[in-house]
């Protein structure tokens, strides 16, 4: 099973989401930033060497926001999405086609990659209570 990790990152009532590039199962479609555990990484090591890498920012991680597992046709992953703050740099998407600040209420607006629609379905729940 493949391990994930990503970011919630929200700053002045918007969440940073991030537009995936050409190939894969989810080209062009929306996610929230994060990435694959390399051997020996914490998820939390993974998602700020993620962050640096695909946006050159660097982020604080926060507590774990949800834990999930989705089934593609090919893979199974494990994810577990942190809350985070960015604390230096400006985004520069390096790996993503565009990235994004949008309101709980424009998320569902976005073509998310399936594993990140339970996400949504969460964050927009929490903000309702």
């Amino acid at each position: 099973m493949l391990k994930v990790t990503a970011a919630i990152i929200q700053e002045k009532g918007k969440i940073l989401i991030c537009q995936r590039g050409i190939g894969g199962n989810c080209a062009f479609l929306w996610e929230f930033p994060g990435g694959k555990l390399e051997p020996g990484e914490s998820k939390e090591e993974c998602l700020i060497r993620e962050c640096e890498e695909e946006l050159g920012i660097r982020i604080t991680v926060g507590s774990v926001f949800a834990e999930t597992t989705y089934q593609y046709p090919d893979r199974k992953i494990a994810f577990t999405f942190f809350n985070a703050q960015i604390v230096v740099g400006e985004i520069v998407p390096k790996v993503h086609y565009q990235v994004r600040w949008v309101t709980l209420a424009e998320l569902p607006k976005y073509n998310f990659c399936p594993a990140d629609v339970e996400i949504i379905e969460m964050l927009n729940r929490k903000g309702e209570s």
